[in-house]
Parts: structure tokens; sequence; C-alpha cells
């Protein structure tokens, strides 16, 4: 039986998430920071009796699913078919099948991406210190400005500004910029888009292209690493650039599998769907 799931579901919904955490992250972390009374931030969860067998999210636009093999994955397929609020992201690990996007009826998938998946334990961290000149730090709101401006022209890591607000309040940001000046140019930087007690999502990895090849995205994840691990989170990540994988290598980042999402849009608005990129 699917039916949405509130606050006296919490810890069945923790525990079967946390059989895959890293994969689960932003699940937890919904869990964590917004509970499951927000009009913007929804639960559904399938029950064989009393036992959770699969749950979906909805977070705004973006939908994140994951659950056990027996599951009623065409039920849960068709309450994200039926929202009204229009699908345009899946992250697609959902656990006991290969993929959710053959359960769903209303949409389809027009980009597929698979990405590594790498964690950092405490004991394998190599950090890396700043080079000269420049000063690595965490932002605060007072930067915000900056970084609005940093992240608007930033390819695929480009975010709006209160793409940007969001991890000055919530969770957590660092930049590169040039030493001695107090309005310096942002460099790089690096943030987390999701934390909960133990595991933080690290992303928004970037440095403009002036400023590549001297190690600065390095150095700025290595300055937010040192922070979530001083206080007891491990930095997750998930890459598609190989140069990016051996860069966190380098920091002593190891695989730990396979991060799948999709981009959605309604059969028949056009544009073909496509299988995931090599």
């Amino acid at each position: 039986m699917i039916r949405p799931l509130r606050e006296a579901a919490r810890s069945a919904a923790v525990a079967l998430l946390r059989a895959a955490p890293y994969l689960n992250l932003y699940l937890l972390g919904n869990i964590e920071s917004l509970g499951f009374d927000q009009p913007f931030c929804e639960f559904w969860g399938d029950f064989d009796g009393p036992v959770l067998r699969a749950m979906v999210n909805r977070y705004m636009q973006g939908w994140s699913v994951y659950g056990n093999a027996d599951a009623d994955w065409a039920g849960l397929a068709a309450v994200v078919d039926g929202h009204p609020v229009d699908a345009e992201r899946l992250q697609d690990n959902p656990g006991g099948i290969p993929s959710f996007l053959p359960y769903l009826r209303r949409y389809e998938a027009f980009k597929v991406e698979e990405q590594q998946v790498m964690d950092l334990a405490e004991a394998d961290f190599r950090p890396r210190p700043a080079p000269e000149g420049v000063r690595v730090r965490r932002a605060s709101l007072t930067d915000l400005g900056a970084l609005a401006l940093f992240y608007s022209d930033a390819g695929s890591m480009s975010r709006s500004p209160l793409g940007v607000e969001r991890p000055l309040r919530d969770t957590r940001l660092w930049l590169a910029e040039a030493d001695g000046k107090a309005d310096g140019e942002v460099l790089s930087a690096a943030l987390t888009n999701a934390e909960t007690r133990d595991l933080a999502m690290i992303g928004g990895v970037y440095t403009p292209p002036q400023w590549r090849n001297r190690g600065l995205s390095q150095v700025v994840c290595s300055a937010l690493c040192a922070d979530l691990l001083a206080t007891g989170k491990r930095p997750v990540l998930y890459w598609h650039n190989p140069s990016a994988g051996r860069v966190y290598a380098r920091l002593g980042f190891r695989l730990r599998g396979v991060w799948r999402s999709a981009r959605l849009h309604r059969h028949g608005a056009g544009g073909a769907a496509y299988p995931a990129e090599d």
C-alpha cells in the first residue's frame, strides 16, 4: 500500500535509506533538515503491512527514489506521474531495480548521466595547503554578491543567487581569493548541497578557466573537507570528468558506486530521449 509519509514513519524511512547512505544522502538530508510537513518537500512510501519497502521524495521539481526489489514500483511511479508539479529531475538510484524510468508513463528522460560516487575517510585525507598569494576561507552571507556573480557563468555548475544563498545559510561554502585584498576576486569555490549528522554531499566545485591549472579546486575542496571532518561528517561527492576524479583521488577520496541522474520532460514534449552518457 502506498501512502504519504508523516513524522511517525521517520525511523522506518531512515532505516531503509541507511542501507545505501551514499546514494540516499539527499533523501536523508531532506528528512533531517525539513521533515515531513513542507509543501515543497513531500514523501510517499510503499508498505507491505507494517514494513516500508520503498519511498519517493519530491523536492520542488526533483524526485528521488529508493527501495527493495519487491516494492510496488508502478504505484510509486503513479505518484510522480499524477503530481500537479511537473517533474524535471530524477535521482535514479532506486536500489532494488536497475532504473525507475521504465515505470513512468507521463515522463521520459531526455538526458541521463552516470557519475562516480566517492567518499573520504578521515584516515585517508591528504590535505593541500593554499599556494602563496591565495587565501582560502569559509564564506558568509556578506560574500553573497560576489559568489552570485561567480556562479552566474559557471557552466554546468551555474546556479541562481538563491542557489548560492542556500548553502551560505544552511550548509557551508568555501572559497579561494587573492590574499591581501578585502574585495578580492573569487578564484575557486566549493560547497555542500546536503548534510546529515554524519555525511555531507560536496558540489558546486568550480574554478574559472583563467585560474585553472593552479591546483585551486583541490585546495578549496581540501579546506571544505577539513571543515567537514572536524565536525564528524564524511565528505561524499560524484563526478563525470576524469580530471576531477583525479583531483579528488589525490585528496584521498575512494570510489563507492555510481550516481545516476536523469532530466525529465513529458512524453511528446520534444527532443529525443537518449541513453546514459559514456
